[in-house]
């Protein structure tokens, strides 16, 4: 930072009169850092400068650019994808709603998942609970309101999707006209049963899809969509963990005898988010793809990975991609390491290399 001017305290006070020309502010500016600062935050400071301030590098001036109520539209609105919280801060974004209802509509595309994830992370916690009471600026649920009538589909769904909406707000998008909203709503783990069961005989196969994978849905319902007309609902209840197994078992038999019906299976050994017992199930199946899926599937439980690497003649293909799985057990690894074999034998020692936090890491990065 630089050193301080003699007559900073005088400086000060010059630039915070309000008397001041824009030439003399702009020379000002430029000769300290803490003088450019405090300008940035001065309300009376010329909309003309502070859109040249805004262009500078310094994270306290753009921030104070952003809070400042004198800074024009277009650059308040860029500068809220870095800054969300001044900007929501902003006194003047009140008067600019007042004066432009839809002004949350004309805000950049890039600029609203910062928005969205200020109000949901840091203002309301699990289940849409309300944070604190007193806002400066725009209330929360004003906000929340506005990025959920915004033009952006992935807005609302990240919304409706969010363990932090409230259930006002989830209500509200249950029974939006836009599919991805109620997709987002129908995958929500804190969606109410009362809403979960309204988008079960949703017209759109893809938000019905997405209450077969929610947990929380009774066995009548996962009955019912094992049945329905649409494939695509019934195969969303291999990624229900709270699935029965004689329901996934009728589903793989079915879908295993369609005519791509080993390439669906293939893909299914290859989900992160698929039903435990189904990469059970397949780990003994007769296809040798499935079983190297199955392998090197990281949600793959360990102790289906150890039974997996004590089969007799079992491919080679299969063990090494279990010696390469961070979620193979070490004790497997061991014996893989004393394979003969050097594709099995060198990814085991490599794994074994690993630290259990980089491992942990990598697991979480993956879920």
């Amino acid at each position: 930072m630089k050193a301080k001017l003699p007559d900073f305290d005088s400086l000060v006070k010059e630039v915070m009169s309000g008397e001041v020309s824009f030439e003399r502010l702009k020379e000002l500016s430029q000769k300290n850092l803490d003088l450019a600062r405090l300008m940035a935050a001065n309300p009376a400071s010329p909309p003309e400068l502070l859109e040249i301030m805004a262009r500078r590098r310094d994270n306290i001036i753009l921030a104070n650019v952003t809070a400042n109520p004198n800074t024009p539209t277009q650059v308040l609105c860029q500068l809220g994808k870095k800054f969300p919280v001044q900007f929501i801060k902003n006194p003047i974004l009140p008067l600019l709603l007042l004066e432009n209802p839809n002004f949350f509509q004309q805000i950049p595309l890039k600029t609203l998942p910062s928005l969205c994830d200020y109000i949901l992370e840091h203002c309301y916690s699990e289940k849409g609970i309300l944070k604190q009471e007193i806002y400066d600026g725009l209330a929360p649920a004003e906000v929340l309101q506005q990025l959920i009538n915004s033009e952006d589909s992935m807005t609302r769904f990240t919304i409706a999707r969010h363990p932090n909406t409230p259930l006002a707000f989830l209500e509200q998008l249950a029974k939006s006209k836009h599919q991805n909203a109620r997709y987002g709503v129908a995958i929500n783990l804190n969606t109410p049963l009362r809403l979960l069961e309204k988008l079960l005989v949703d017209k759109s196969f893809h938000v019905r899809s997405g209450v077969a994978e929610n947990p929380n849905i009774p066995l009548k319902a996962i009955v019912q969509l094992a049945n329905d007309p649409i494939s695509e609902v019934s195969q969303s209840l291999f990624f229900n963990s709270q699935a029965p197994a004689q329901i996934l078992d009728v589903l793989l038999k079915k879908f295993s005898q369609y005519g791509n019906g080993e390439a669906f299976i293939i893909w299914l050994a290859s989900c992160y988010k698929v039903h435990p017992y189904i990469l059970e199930k397949l780990s003994t199946s007769d296809i040798l793809k499935v079983r190297i899926r199955i392998a090197a599937n990281i949600k793959t439980p360990p102790e289906t990975l150890n039974k997996m690497s004590q089969l007799p003649n079992e491919h080679r293909l299969v063990l090494r991609e279990i010696a390469k799985n961070i979620a193979t057990p070490s004790d497997v690894l061991q014996n893989l390491a004393e394979e003969r074999r050097l594709t099995i034998c060198e990814p085991a020692r490599d794994n074994l290399r690993l630290g259990d936090e980089v491992k942990a890491r990598w697991l979480g990065w993956k879920t």
